[in-house]
């Protein structure tokens, strides 16, 4: 073998010996089950997703009466609570004749009065029947709570009083009323604390004028009179105080007034005798001091009329409808539709409300709640000025089928 094929064969034998060396030492091969996890990043441009649109949560509980109860509904949900049930009241109270009367003519639900903190109710029932068959009440103040009720006094010769709760629920003020022979009249004003102690008479009423308003601070009342005959009646029998307005006269009539949420504003309507179907509302003080007219409109004389302030005291709601006293012996027909306004009060205007729905109350936002006409019933919210809907949870919708008592913040 020549030198140059013993070199080759020396380098192909070490080749092949390296080689077989690095077979050996070279490590396993890992099982894929040890093997750490891949992990993939993929980076995109991930376009924004419109939230599905929701109805917000509505705030508070709405008072609701369907006749036979006093429920408190949940807006959100529709659940609904028995606040006072009728027939558990008739029960424990007194039986309610006025399927027996002439004063109604058939079974129609006793009234029920909550108080401001909604702590007590004011229940007054058609409880006996006079020789004509006309309905003697009875007044109850039951303790929501405890179940708990007292008995109110009547006047002397009375048939009934017109309560009504004092802002802070401690007092009850109203009007007596009784019969001379055939003919209706209301006698005298009366306070009563709630636990039915303490029966005061304040005022006789002057010109069958019955209807008032409790002060804010609840120690008087307004009664509802001509310019010549306002004033301050105090529940503790304190004298009581004229009240002047200036720029009205002695011959204007007040015929419904309120006092605005904070108590600092009231507002009121005056009618005249000229012209007769037309009225002028004012705002002004507490004190009735500072009278500005807002507006005037012409509306019929007929009607009653309330105001309802909204909770933000932007807003005043008129609400008008005729007497429904059966007591009167007024027959209603039953068909000439209730009539609202709505006042802006900071800037003095009335606004456009829907003439197929009377509005009813407010949401605790300062919303409208009107009646709808449907053949099932219901309630529509509203905002004031635009009548922009606002949109009502399904439970709501199909619990409430005509306007609440109230609608409370908490």
């Amino acid at each position: 073998m020549s030198t140059k094929a013993k070199i080759l064969s020396i380098f192909i034998t070490l080749g092949i010996t390296l080689a077989c060396a690095v077979r050996q030492v070279a490590p396993p091969t890992p099982a894929s089950e040890n093997l750490p996890p891949t992990v993939i990043v993929v980076i995109t441009n991930t376009p924004d997703v419109t939230p599905t649109a929701s109805i917000p949560a509505l705030p508070g509980s709405v008072i609701y009466d369907d006749g036979e109860n006093i429920l408190s509904i949940d807006p959100n949900t529709g659940i609904s609570k028995v606040l006072l049930s009728r027939t558990e009241l008739e029960t424990a109270l007194a039986k309610d004749r006025s399927a027996e009367s002439y004063t109604y003519g058939a079974k129609t639900p006793f009234a029920i009065k909550l108080s401001p903190d909604q702590s007590k109710a004011l229940i007054t029932i058609c409880s006996d029947l006079d020789a004509r068959y006309r309905c003697l009440f009875s007044d109850h103040v039951y303790t929501l709570d405890t179940g708990a009720s007292v008995k109110l006094p009547v006047p002397p010769d009375a048939y009934g009083v017109y309560w009504q709760w004092s802002p802070d629920g401690s007092k009850l003020a109203g009007a007596a009323w009784s019969y001379n022979r055939a003919l209706y009249y209301p006698i005298a004003f009366f306070a009563v604390d709630n636990d039915g102690a303490n029966l005061n008479l304040l005022d006789a009423v002057v010109n069958d004028r019955w209807q008032f308003a409790w002060s804010p601070a609840g120690g008087a009342i307004h009664p509802f009179s001509y310019m010549m005959n306002f004033k301050s009646v105090f529940a503790d029998k304190s004298k009581p105080q004229d009240v002047s307005i200036a720029g009205l006269d002695g011959n204007d009539a007040i015929e419904c007034l309120a006092f605005s949420p904070d108590g600092a504003k009231v507002a009121f309507s005056v009618r005249r005798n000229t012209p007769k179907d037309h009225e002028w509302v004012y705002l002004a003080n507490s004190d009735f001091t500072e009278a500005t007219q807002l507006t005037e409109y012409d509306i019929d004389s007929r009607y009653f009329c309330k105001v309802n302030w909204s909770p933000n005291g932007q807003f005043v709601h008129m609400r008008y409808e005729y007497d429904n006293r059966a007591e009167t012996g007024e027959d209603p027909t039953g068909s000439e539709p209730r009539a609202d306004k709505l006042i802006n009060v900071e800037t003095s205007s009335l606004l456009e409300t829907p003439k197929s729905l009377p509005a009813c109350g407010w949401t605790p936002d300062s919303n409208l709640i009107y009646e709808t006409k449907t053949h099932d019933g219901g309630i529509q919210v509203l905002t004031p000025g635009t009548n922009t809907p606002v949109e009502l949870p399904a439970g709501l919708s199909s619990t409430v089928l005509h306007c609440p008592l109230s609608w409370a913040t908490e």
